[in-house]
Order: structure tokens, then sequence, then C-alpha cells
């Protein structure tokens, strides 16, 4: 945030997600705020702020001092990001609070929330957090447990980010990442710093559970049987490279152009699957002996963690729910390194990824302790993908409101309000006004109270225009640039819809447009 962007931010006031405090506070008084607003629905406390928003300066506190406090007062539920800005009144530390998926206490019973005006206490009696797992520090463990050449690789992507926590030694970087606590004067790495930077051997000793199963499935209906395996127990981010490798070996890509534009289709894209093993990693019930599983078919990939949705999200909900984590120790520290984004659009970017290239959204399946994520990779529809693009660029890109009402029409054909209101998970007015403009956006038609998907043919109607005078496959896939098996779908459909005719055997098959 620029000295200018907070000026403008503290000219519009306090309200549910905003706070400001003076300098001078205890650090329990701190504490009592930051836990009032991750109670409510999370967001900004400016330290140096009067209640009128101007700016009185935080000087004389260094931002591990408050992650630290709030830490302790807060039993490891509060870690909260600070940022530093500096300007000609001063200096104002603005703490980035998510959202709590439960109560956090500060103090014996007390339960503070902060509603937008002031300070009050949540009722008597509702259920607290477990703590964070990720947070605690295993009795056995060292610093001797943490591996170097890993805690170098935390510094190299810090630096690649630009953190300015990469100038750090080695221990205030750890400690700095919520990786390293102080246990009776004696520094020992947390289930988060293990899991981060641990050796194989600490690992295999402490942490079994981290490992994650790898399977290589030849055939779409081979459960039981498969033609790879491997078992990785690493530390995350060498894992997450280990995984990419593995995937990728098997990973087909087409390429598509469009306009002057060429596009890369793989059958597992690499963004939205390093999406699903992070959330597995980070949503997981850590505390579970099972490990992560990664299921590779032809057709689809599988990655099944211990432990089910936080509570309140479900599968009807996930895209418009408020992001709740697990494991608030491991995904601050995960989001520091640019693995994860705060604000839990990971769902969205996997939505976005996948239904750009023609492909279904992803699949969860609940069971008892267990969650599966599963990704599909469907036959490449290229018209539409292309088409697609074209839209895009068109119209200036759509949301992700438009792609999942297009991608939902294109595979089921028609469908009411109702049913696009779920698959947007939206309440039904907020739907009609997204399938509204999709019909002055020239996207969808209504008839009888169905929608419809309206769809250009570019790739046809350019087909078509070669086809006055008759051509053969080669000659027609030579001026579209398509593939062999792509240039025949499109012809047999156009001699399906009765623009196209087809004379000739063998090698003297030709097509023509019909007139």
């Amino acid at each position: 945030m620029t000295w200018e962007e907070l000026l403008e931010r503290l000219s519009l006031g306090q309200d549910e997600r905003t706070l400001f405090l003076p300098p001078d506070l205890s650090p329990e008084e701190l504490a009592r705020y930051a836990a009032g607003l991750a109670n409510h629905r999370g967001g900004i406390l400016f330290l140096g702020v009067d209640g009128e928003g101007r700016v009185v300066g935080a000087s004389e506190i260094h931002p591990l001092q408050i992650t630290h406090a709030l830490f302790q007062l807060t039993q490891g539920l509060l870690l909260p990001y600070v940022e530093v800005i500096e300007g000609p009144m001063g200096r104002v530390l603005a703490l980035h609070v998510p959202q709590s998926p439960a109560a956090i206490a500060v103090g014996a019973g007390r339960v503070p929330f902060w509603d937008g005006k002031r300070l009050t206490e949540l009722r008597m009696g509702q259920a607290l957090p477990e703590p964070d797992f990720t947070a605690q520090v295993l009795p056995a463990a060292s610093l001797s447990d943490l591996d170097p050449v890993e805690v170098l690789r935390l510094r190299r992507i810090l630096e690649e980010r630009g953190s300015n926590l990469a100038a750090l030694p080695d221990l205030e970087l750890l400690f700095a990442l919520g990786l390293l606590e102080r246990v009776e004067g004696e520094d020992k790495p947390t289930v988060a710093g293990l899991l981060l930077a641990g050796t194989p051997l600490a690992l295999k000793r402490l942490l079994p559970q981290a490992e994650v199963s790898y399977y290589f499935h030849g055939q779409p209906d081979g459960y039981l049987e498969y033609a790879f395996r491997e078992d990785i127990l690493r530390s995350i981010p060498a894992l997450l490279e280990r995984l990419r490798d593995l995937i990728q070996a098997r990973n087909r890509v087409r390429y598509l152009t469009v306009g002057l534009f060429r596009l890369e289709v793989w059958d597992f894209d690499q963004e939205v699957y390093r999406e699903a093993l992070l959330n597995a990693l980070v949503h997981r019930d850590w505390q579970s002996p099972d490990a992560i599983q990664v299921h590779h078919y032809p057709d689809r990939l599988e990655v099944s963690n211990p432990g089910s949705f936080p509570p309140g999200i479900t599968p009807e909900n996930i895209l418009r729910h408020p992001p709740k984590r697990r494991n608030p120790r491991l995904a601050e520290a995960l989001y520091r390194l640019g693995y994860v984004e705060r604000a839990g659009s990971g769902v969205d970017k996997m939505y976005r990824l996948l239904l750009k290239y023609g492909k279904e959204p992803p699949e969860y399946h609940l069971f008892p302790e267990a969650l599966t994520l599963v990704l599909y990779n469907p036959e490449l529809d290229e018209a539409f993908v292309r088409e697609l693009a074209e839209a895009q660029e068109r119209l200036g890109g759509f949301s992700l409101d438009h792609l999942i009402a297009v991608g939902h029409l294109r595979r089921v054909g028609e469908a009411s309000l109702e049913e696009l209101s779920r698959a947007l998970q939206l309440p039904l007015e907020a739907a009609r006004k997204v399938l509204t403009r999709m019909e002055r956006m020239g996207l969808l038609r209504k008839e009888g109270g169905r929608y419809y998907l309206v769809r250009r043919d570019p790739l046809g109607e350019r087909a078509l225009g070669l086809l006055a005078n008759p051509l053969s496959r080669r000659e027609v896939e030579a001026q579209l640039g398509l593939t062999p098996r792509a240039t025949l779908a499109l012809l047999n459909r156009l001699i399906r819809e009765g623009k196209v005719e087809r004379t000739g055997r063998g090698a003297a098959t030709r097509y023509r447009r019909r007139v």
C-alpha cells in the first residue's frame, strides 16, 4: 500500500472491516481489537492512526513485536501480516487480519467482536477452534531437523518476490515466517517449519503423514491397477517440484492458433493442478496419519486429502463462501512465500483456467474423513476454444460468472434460471442480472424461460468460404491450420448440419458448400 492509498483509505473512516488505533495500546488491548476483527469478517487494523483518521505515527513498534505478541495472546490462532507504510506524516503499521473460522478468545472466556463502531464481546459458550497444529512445536523437534538447503530455497523464493524478509539472517527469517518458536529458551521448529524446511529423515521420524503418494494409471477405469507409483516425503517446495515433474512427464499439450496468438492447451494445466495440490496441503487434517494421494489418469486427475471442508463450506458454495483456513500458520507462511493468495482465490483460478479451455469445473467428492478433488480432461473441442478466445478478445474478456454460464450451457445445451443459479452459486436475482448482461452481450438468448448459448461459428464460416470450390480434406486442413482430426470433425459437423456435401471416394474425396 502506498502513502497516497493509505490517506485515501483513512479518509473513508472506520467500518466493519477497518479499524484505527493509536500506538500507545497495551499488547492485550491490541490483541482484543485484532481478534475482534478476526471474529467478525477480518480486515485491516491501522496502528498509528487516531479515531478521526489522522496519522499520529507508530515509529517505536517493530512488526515482529506485534506478530509475536498477538500469537502468544491468542494461543497461536492469530498471525496477521504486518505492512509498514512510511510517509511525510510518520509511520503507520497496517495489520492485515484474516477472518477466523471460529471464535478467538483473548483471556479466559473473553471473545471480542468488532461491529464497525465499537468493540464488544460475543456471548459465552461459543465454541473455540482447536489450536492450529501447524503452529505447534513437537517435543522431539530441534533446529537440527531443518535442512540448510531447504532454508536457502525459501530465501531464494523470497528474493525472487522482492520480499524484505530475504535480507534477514536465517534464524530471524524463520521466526518471521512463523517456522520457529522459542521454547524454554531454545529455538525449535514449528510443524509448519518442518513441513517447509524439514529434512526427509526428520519428516519420516516426526511427520510421516507429510508423505504424498503419486499413482499413474494407464487406463481410465483402472483404479486398483497402476503403471507407476512414487511415495514422496520431502519439504513442501521440493514436494511440489517433484509432483510437477511426475505429472508433466505424462501431460500432453496441444497448440491452437487464434488470430496472432498461439494457445497451449494441456491435458492438465500446471497452474490448475498446482492449486489443487496446495489446497490439499493447506486444508488437510495434519493430525491424521493418512497421506495425500494423487491419482493421474488419462481422462482425470484426482487429489485426495485427509479432512473435509472447513465448517460452513460445501461444494455448492465454495466459490462464494468467505475463505477459511484450517492451518493458519502454514497458510500464512505459504502466502508470504507466494504459493497461495491470502484472499483464497485458488478455487476461482482453477475454475477460470479450466473453463477458458473448454474443460469442466473442478468436482468435489466428500467422504466422512477425506475430500477428493477431481480435474477432468475431456476431449478437446478446438472450435469452442477458438470461439471462446475470439469472443473474449472481441468483448474485452469475460468475468468468471460469464465463463461458468457459457461452460454450463455448452455442456447441457439449455438451462433454466434456477439451474444456472446453482451452477453460478448465486441467489436467483443475482444470477438473473448476470444472465441479462450476457444476453445484451449477445452470448445468450432466452426462449420460453430457458437460456441457450448463442454460438458464433467463425471456424465454420471460414470453412464454408473456402468450400465455394471443392477441396480435399488436406487442402482444408492446410488453409485453416487445424490438425487432421479436428479438420475431419469440422467437416463432418458441417455435413450433419446440411451446409457441406461430400463427393467421391478415397483419394478423390472432395468437400464443397451446398448451394
